[in-house]
């Protein structure tokens, strides 16, 4: 369409739904007004209807909803005995502040070689820990070397990878600031300022969206600007610095850092927020909050703009039956399980001992059935926010608890194990048991599994489930 025939199109709709902004359109576009006995056909508004109605269409093609009885096969599947949590090790002296989040991931290591006067980067295996310090640090995964250190202007309470270029890390503060990190260059690249605690921050799979979860009582959406990685564009003098690199570099560690975010939706919530997921299509921000029995979906845009979307909702409860709006618990953690397909919810009873429990749904927002209800056996606190994460297999859930235990279940609600890893240190001032954040991971080939765990005992704790 030529800027000619739009600015008719936009003539045209302007004298028939805003008359006043006509004129001065007519004029800084030089077009003729429009004749209104014969009206364009199409209209802008049937283009703009129908261009919206494809985009839904295509949304909805990438959805499957999965049978029921699908879904419940998934859970049907035992947890094998050989699954159990076990003590392993401990790195001690990270930090003399309390440890408040915990993520595992390979991490690009870029050095000079002074020997053959060449760059090269490994991946090496790095838990990455946000501290009460302001600090986050990467350490080591065999050591407990603190390989770097990333100093932040608040307590850090939250923090998330990025799915596809782990050199960026991303942040949420005391100081309710959220921040992008790049770990090649050691430096914050992005710093989006609020007014209270971000408790939750996520990335989607694709790594275009990035969310944060702010008791200043907003969820937050950002979409990503510039390239998180460098492949071949078929430019040959754009692609010049690819073929450049030295033999053991990589390019998504030696370009420079482009990757920022931009803010797109800001939604105000009743409650604070608690839990942050999101679709593995990338098609639906989820998300919880207080004083709310729902788990509360925002739709997300596939096309490459967000002009025009019109940010759809749905909810589903999590009450047992879906017409009850009784508020009696807070989901406070989310996760999503292996296959895509369903997700799990930790709950914030306060109705006795041994009430906290964990819900299964489907993952999509019409999958309203209750597929299961676990109890954990732990007693929830008022002020202590349980996690939970499901092993790599997806046949069990590993969760935390205020009394610095985690406690293995299978998927039809076996406690399999409860196991003390974190205590408060005598004589330390400002420790206690509590349990902060935990991360489940892989081991080799073998179905393996360590979850990873840091807390107010200012430790990380590396539990072993299955070797």
């Amino acid at each position: 369409m030529s800027d000619k025939q739009l600015n008719t199109l936009i003539a045209h709709y302007l004298a028939t739904h805003a008359r006043p902004a006509l004129h001065p359109f007519l004029a800084a576009s030089d077009t003729p007004a429009p004749d209104l006995s014969n009206p364009p056909n199409p209209d802008l508004l049937t283009l703009v209807t129908d261009a919206r109605a494809a985009q839904l269409a295509s949304q909805l093609n990438n959805i499957h909803i999965a049978p029921v009885d699908d879904l419940k096969a998934l859970l049907a599947e035992p947890l094998p005995s050989s699954d159990k949590l076990r003590s392993d090790r401990a790195f001690e002296h990270i930090t003399d502040g309390n440890l408040t989040a915990v993520a595992v991931a390979d991490l690009p290591r870029r050095s000079f070689n002074t020997a053959t006067a060449e760059y090269e980067t490994r991946h090496a295996r790095s838990i990455v820990v946000g501290g009460a310090d302001r600090t986050i640090r990467i350490v080591d995964w065999e050591s407990g070397e603190v390989v770097q250190m990333l100093q932040g202007k608040a307590p850090v309470l939250c923090l998330a990878i990025h799915p596809k270029n782990s050199r960026y890390v991303v942040s949420g503060g005391m100081d309710g600031a959220l921040m992008l990190w790049d770990t090649v260059t050691h430096t914050a690249l992005q710093t989006f300022s609020g007014a209270k605690f971000v408790v939750r921050v996520s990335f989607s799979k694709d790594g275009r969206w990035l969310a944060a979860a702010s008791y200043d009582k907003s969820v937050s959406v950002y979409e990503a600007l510039g390239a998180a990685q460098h492949t071949e564009t078929g430019d040959e003098d754009a692609d010049a610095w690819l073929h450049a690199l030295d033999p053991n570099d990589d390019a998504d560690a030696a370009a420079d850092p482009e990757l920022r975010y931009e803010l797109k939706k800001r939604v105000v919530t009743q409650g604070n927020p608690e839990a942050l997921l999101f679709h593995p299509a990338s098609s639906w921000l989820m998300y919880t909050q207080r004083e709310s029995p729902e788990l509360h979906y925002l739709g997300l845009p596939s096309s490459p703009s967000t002009e025009g979307w019109e940010w759809p909702t749905r909810t589903k409860s999590f009450n047992a039956h879906a017409l009850d709006t009784h508020v009696s618990f807070a989901v406070l953690d989310l996760a999503l399980h292996p296959s895509g397909r369903l997700i799990g919810a930790i709950t914030g009873d306060h109705a006795g001992p041994g009430a906290e429990r964990i819900l299964l749904y489907g993952v999509e927002p019409d999958e309203t059935e209750r597929l299961a209800c676990l109890w954990t056996r732990s007693e929830p606190d008022a002020f202590v926010l349980p996690r939970l994460a499901f092993l790599p297999s997806g046949k069990g859930i590993v969760t935390t608890n205020a009394n610095g235990e985690l406690t293995l279940l299978s998927l039809q609600g076996e406690v399999r194990n409860k196991l003390k890893v974190h205590a408060a240190r005598a004589g330390v001032a400002g420790t206690s048991d509590v349990v902060r954040d935990l991360a489940v991971v892989p081991l080799g080939d073998e179905g393996g599994w360590e979850v990873v765990s840091v807390g107010y005992d200012r430790t990380i704790q590396m539990t072993l489930g299955r070797k």
